[in-house]
């Protein structure tokens, strides 16, 4: 009697276990979007004969129930850390270093691939005339590559594909990659792939001086920092523990703007925007995150100072604020999201000088370089 009261026991918890779940999923509000993940969830795929024929239907559905399956947060952070703690995680696209620092995996290297965006790039100096710029941002884990077990620090090849951008005909070449690798330790965010505010100086003062200009001190900025903020390497390893990172904006001293957007109405009077720090990204509190294109213009400038067109991905919207003080006008454009031509904006702004900045990643994949204009 016993073992029968045993058994009836077990087949109970056993069931238990199994109806948990389903009863949490189906009782349980769904959310649509995850901050920890920063990304919007699957939504309830639609039955159509269509889906249903080309075998979509049950993939959707998959995706839907694992997105919304309860503690999902948890168990993916469970996951993230098993494969970390199991060696396992070189399969991953981010990897942890002894000090914690969430690093992106190694760029995949097709030499062709810079070449044919660098091509891109030296035409429209070409076309225009004028006197074309490159930073290209080294990756975080070849810098803090001392920082990897060897066999994964070997993978990084920054210096290798770095040499061959700066060997184009025709481009301005920021070298940033030896300064990086020995003073640039701490230059990254330890959650997220963007450079601190230091990272963002150093490659200011290193493009003025390859530009002919002076560079400020950093003492002419005013240096402000937030606590708590955690990046798009955190989301992306789910590794939740990582400790959050102090967010740093450096902000010229004396130097009146006004800001427009193509995309949105109004013109402002600050380059950074305080109200993204109540939001799961505070990236975007640098110029309002990406737009298509966004005009600074110095109030306070020379009237023979020059205007730059900065073509650029996230990692401009840090050094723009630095190169405000410089220029009467910034012109801002991000290919992700414009099409118009850059040879065109260079003349309809009077552009004295333009400046492509890209992480070496997307400049050696980013399609929308390859329909620059």
């Amino acid at each position: 009697m016993k073992r029968i009261r045993s058994d009836l026991v077990t087949i109970v918890l056993f069931a238990v276990l199994l109806l948990l779940p389903l009863l949490g999923w189906l009782l349980l509000p769904k959310q649509t979007f995850s901050e920890s993940e920063r990304r919007y969830l699957a939504e309830p795929p639609a039955l159509t004969k269509q889906s249903l024929r080309d075998w979509q239907f049950d993939d959707v559905l998959e995706t839907y129930l694992a997105d919304h399956l309860p503690l999902r947060d948890a168990l993916v952070g469970v996951h993230a850390y098993t494969t970390l703690l199991s060696g396992r995680q070189v399969s991953t696209d981010v990897w942890m270093d002894r000090e914690g620092y969430l690093l992106e995996a190694p760029v995949k290297d097709d030499p062709a691939e810079p070449e044919r965006r660098m091509q891109k790039i030296a035409a429209v100096a070409e076309r225009t005339g004028l006197p074309v710029y490159v930073i290209a941002v080294p990756s975080a884990g070849y810098v803090r590559r001392s920082s990897l077990p060897s066999a994964l620090s070997k993978l990084y090849a920054d210096d290798a594909i770095l040499g061959r951008i700066a060997e184009t005909d025709d481009i301005r070449f920021v070298p940033l990659l030896d300064r990086f690798a020995q003073e640039g330790q701490h230059w990254y965010y330890r959650t997220d792939h963007h450079w601190t505010a230091e990272g963002a100086f150093a490659a200011y003062e290193a493009f003025l001086k390859t530009a002919g200009h002076e560079p400020l001190e950093r003492d002419a900025f005013y240096h402000h920092t937030v606590n708590g903020y955690t990046g798009s390497t955190r989301s992306r390893s789910a590794l939740f523990l990582t400790e959050p990172d102090v967010l740093q904006i450096d902000e010229p001293i004396d130097c009146p703007v006004r800001v427009t957007f193509s995309d949105r109405e109004g013109a402002f009077d600050s380059m950074f925007f305080y109200e993204h720090l109540n939001e799961y990204d505070w990236y975007p509190l640098f110029l309002d995150g990406n737009h298509p294109i966004t005009v600074i213009e110095n109030r306070s400038a020379a009237s023979d100072a020059p205007t730059l067109v900065l073509v650029k991905d996230s990692f401009g919207n840090t050094l723009a604020p630095l190169l405000a003080p410089t220029y009467k006008t910034i012109v801002m454009v991000d290919p992700r999201y414009c099409r118009e031509s850059i040879c065109a904006l260079c003349e309809t702004y009077g552009a004295d000088e333009v400046l492509f900045c890209y992480s070496l990643e997307h400049i050696t994949s980013d399609r929308n370089l390859l329909l620059v204009k």
